[in-house]
Formats: structure tokens, C-alpha cells, sequence
């Protein structure tokens, strides 16, 4: 451990700390635990040990110097029956030499070792979720991995913790960065009974955090706000490191090739968006799937991959769709002209146009150049005052889209005409 926190004073209660009391550095932790809220720049941390007490009063000298904790979080409880029965705190004095520590003067009726937790709050740690997923050649399955990768910049190493990772938002008053530096405490920031809250959802599952030495998995459960997920095994993050941890993967993920002309969400051409959903049917759907990069391969045969390109994902709650724009295609292409204009039904005014009615007409034709079937998604919007006519199947999207939806088969050609007639001016209705 890279601080003396906390230092456990064998001596008897003075009036001030006494230059004669006989400071002993504690053992290692038995445990930590790290649960950090990705959010508001947030981690529980909650640290075993086990202490040797005296009869009568001790004294637990707690630092955190050169760290980002919140002084105001800090909290010490006895573990188990033993240690609860023996040991009672005393009270907490924040000596006047150092606004970076705090004193627990400690009660014990039976001299023995018992285990102790201390639990706060720190900024500087966080993590980040990235995907990676290799398509098959013909684009109709995934291989999916997902990774997290835990940074620490909180100033202290933590070795050998269990990780959660929560994913949900919570609102802090202040943040822990700002409470962590000198002057910042007196107990301002989050109020307790909101500190014990987010300490309570986070020991939920419990039992399953004595499951610190299995295998390296990650384990999720959802909670009333948030969803947890609980890595497995324990992790190393010195101060300064990062570590990355694979959290999910999946092989064969059921995928649909669709290319899509949708303006408002992947820009104004044609494009080949890969869609699955985080549901059962598609292997998935146990948890939601946070924030992250999502980096894309194609299955090029004999071992070789081929680079698609990289997004930003947004969070995906279970059963939502996932969408993946992975940009132009030229083996389906769009082609759109217009093929009329006409301006009728003119109202005038003082010798001033007022009002008009404008007929449009528009042929899409699109090919499929590929070897195997695609599906092809195409909306249209508009403008102001307008009727829109077509014979080829379009639906209302909404009250300004219109949408159609069709298959193509391999080497097959389409063409698709609608007319759009507006009115502008005095003949709006």
C-alpha cells in the first residue's frame, strides 16, 4: 500500500496525540472492494483489515493526504458478532496540526484481533466500455467481445480488489474532487443518508462478492437505479494504471444487413447499417450495454480480417436495437432523379404571387449488386403543407416521413416513384 492509512495508536486515550503513543502500521488489507459510479466521477471503496485492540481505549489515525477521497464519507464498523460485541467508537477528532486526518478513538472490552471496515468515497477512478465485433462474410452474424477498462488517477494503489462497474446517473451536491482538498470538508457535499443509500444498493449482492477468488468473469444485477455489473476474481490497479477486462462474448450473433437512406440519423445518402438486438433471440438481452467505442472487422477468410470502421455507441437498454452505421456500400447502390416540376393553382395579390402549389415527381432506382439478398429501408421527409402519392408501398413514418421497406434479391433491380405536390403561401390549408 502506497499511504499509512489508517495507523493504529496501542496507547490510551490522551487529551492531545502524544509524541510517546506507539504508532504501528497495520497489516495489508484482507479485502477491498471498489464499486465506482461512471457517472458523477464516483467509487465506494470498502477495505477490510484485521486489527489487534487492547483493553480499554485505541486509537485509528486515518489519512488521506495525497489522495482524492472525501473526508466526509469516511466511515469505521466492526465486522461480525465478535467484533461488534467488543469494540464500540468512541468518537472522531480531527486533529488541529493536520487537516488531512482524522482520529477513531475505539472502546474494547476483550483484547483480540477483530475485523474492521472502512468505507468513503473517491474521485480519479472510472471506466469505459469498448466493443469489438467480426462480421461474417456474409454479413448475417457477429462475433461480439465487450471489454471494460478500469483508470486509476485517485492517488492511492488498490491490490488485489474486487470491481463494480454501475452503470446508471446519479446527482451529486458537490463533487468528490472538489470535497477531497484541504478546506472542502465539514461535512458538506452528499448528505449522509444519501451516502448510506448509494452504500446499501451497492452491497446489494453481497454474497457474491465472496466469490473474489473464482475465475475472471463478470457478473451483472440490476438494481433500482442502476445496473451493477461484479467482475470476478480480483484486480491490481496501482495509481496511475489502467486495466482492461473482457466483460462479455458472444459468437453468432443473428445479424440483418439493412441499407438504409435515413437522413436524420445517418446523414444524407445511402448507407449499410447492421442491426441486432439486445434480446435473447440474438443471444444477448441478460443486461443493458453501457456507453462505449464499438470497433468492427469483417471476416476476410483464412484468418484475415478486414477493418469496417469505429462509432461511438450510446447506452443500450435490454431489448433495445442496436444499429451500426458502417457508412457507403457500392454493391447496392441508390440513384435518385427528379423527373417533373410544376407550379399551379397561383393566387395573386396587388400584382404579387401569394400563394402557389408545387407538383414534384421522383424516381429511385436501386440495385443490388451482392451475392446473397438484402433489405432495403428508405425514408422520406418533407416540409410545410404537402400530400405525398405513390403506388410502390410507402408508409407513414411520421407526420413529415414517409417510409417503405423491401427486399432485393441477389443481382435484382427496383425502381420506385412517388409525387410530392406542396402548398406554399395563401394555399396552404
Amino acid at each position: 500500500m502506497k499511504f499509512l492509512i489508517p495507523i493504529l495508536a496501542l496507547a490510551l486515550l490522551a487529551p492531545a496525540l502524544s509524541a510517546k503513543e506507539e504508532l504501528v502500521t497495520l497489516p495489508e488489507r484482507d479485502s477491498v472492494q471498489l464499486t465506482i459510479y461512471n457517472s458523477e466521477d464516483l467509487t465506494l471503496v470498502r477495505e477490510r483489515r484485521t486489527l489487534t485492540f487492547k483493553d480499554g481505549e485505541n486509537r485509528i489515525q486515518f489519512s488521506w493526504a495525497n489522495t482524492l477521497i472525501d473526508p466526509t464519507s469516511v466511515e469505521f464498523q466492526p465486522v461480525g458478532k465478535d467484533a461488534q460485541a467488543a469494540l464500540e467508537i468512541l468518537d472522531t477528532s480531527y486533529p488541529a496540526e493536520s487537516n488531512q486526518m482524522l482520529i477513531w478513538t475505539v472502546s474494547c472490552n476483550k483484547a483480540a484481533g477483530y475485523e474492521v471496515e472502512i468505507s468513503y468515497f473517491t474521485s480519479g477512478i472510472s471506466w469505459q466500455a469498448e466493443y469489438t465485433g467480426v462480421v461474417s462474410a456474409k454479413d448475417d452474424a457477429v462475433d461480439f467481445t465487450a471489454y471494460v477498462t478500469v483508470s486509476n488517477h485517485s492517488g492511492e494503489d488498490y491490490e488485489n480488489a474486487q470491481v463494480r462497474l454501475v452503470v446508471g446517473v446519479i446527482h451529486l451536491v458537490e463533487r468528490i474532487v472538489d470535497l477531497a482538498q484541504p478546506g472542502q470538508g465539514g461535512g458538506r457535499g452528499m448528505p449522509q443518508d444519501r451516502w448510506r443509500g448509494l452504500e446499501e444498493e451497492a452491497a446489494k449482492g453481497e454474497a457474491q462478492s465472496n466469490g473474489m477468488a473464482r475465475p475472471k468473469e463478470i457478473q451483472k444485477a440490476g438494481l433500482s437505479e442502476y445496473y451493477i455489473y461484479t467482475v470476478g476474481g480480483t484486480e491490481t490497479i496501482p495509481n496511475s494504471w489502467s486495466k482492461r477486462l473482457r466483460s462479455l462474448e458472444v459468437k453468432g450473433i443473428p445479424l440483418k444487413t439493412v441499407y438504409r437512406l435515413q437522413p436524420d440519423k445517418f446523414g444524407p445518402y445511402f448507407t449499410k447499417v447492421l442491426e441486432f438486438k439486445n434480446d435473447e433471440e440474438h443471444k444477448l438481452g441478460k443486461e443493458p450495454l453501457p456507453d462505449g467505442v464499438i470497433r468492427l472487422y469483417k471476416d476476410a477468410g483464412e484468418g484475415r480480417l478486414s477493418w469496417l470502421g469505429i462509432l461511438a455507441s450510446k447506452y443500450i437498454p435490454k431489448g433495445d436495437e442496436v444499429k451500426i452505421n458502417i457508412g457507403p456500400d457500392a454493391e447496392c447502390t441508390l440513384k435518385t432523379k427528379r423527373t417533373g416540376l410544376t407550379k399551379k393553382d397561383l393566387a395573386f395579390r396587388l400584382n404579387r404571387i401569394v400563394g402557389w402549389t408545387t407538383v414534384q415527381e421522383f424516381e429511385l432506382v436501386v440495385t443490388n449488386f451482392r451475392e446473397i439478398e438484402v433489405e432495403v429501408e428508405i425514408h422520406q421527409s418533407f416540409q410545410g403543407d404537402f400530400d405525398f402519392e405513390s403506388e410502390d408501398g410507402f408508409e407513414k413514418h411520421d407526420a413529415d416521413t414517409r417510409k417503405i421497406v423491401f427486399t432485393l434479391k441477389p443481382g435484382e433491380k427496383r425502381t420506385i416513384t412517388y409525387t410530392v405536390t406542396t402548398r406554399s403561401g395563401t394555399n396552404v390549408k
